[in-house]
């Protein structure tokens, strides 16, 4: 399953994708024309080969881009 962490803004969410990448984690960011202006978001897969520890390592890239794009 796909799960969308929306973003809002086209650039913010480039920029939070880019961040993510930077740290060692693929979350591609989709924007315009793919969905509605202002409902940028990027999207992630979680499957059950992920391990724990990958999970953990996503999840600390994800607040540190949150908190670089001031998301959080």
């Amino acid at each position: 399953p796909i799960l969308p962490v929306l973003i809002g803004r086209a650039e913010k969410a480039l920029t939070f994708a880019e961040q993510l990448l930077a740290q060692g984690v693929y979350a591609p960011a989709i924007r315009p024309p793919t969905v509605p202006d202002g409902s940028s978001r990027i999207r992630v897969t979680i499957t059950a080969e992920h391990s724990p520890e990958q999970i953990e390592f996503a999840l600390s890239a994800f607040k540190r881009a949150g908190q670089s794009t001031q998301l959080i």
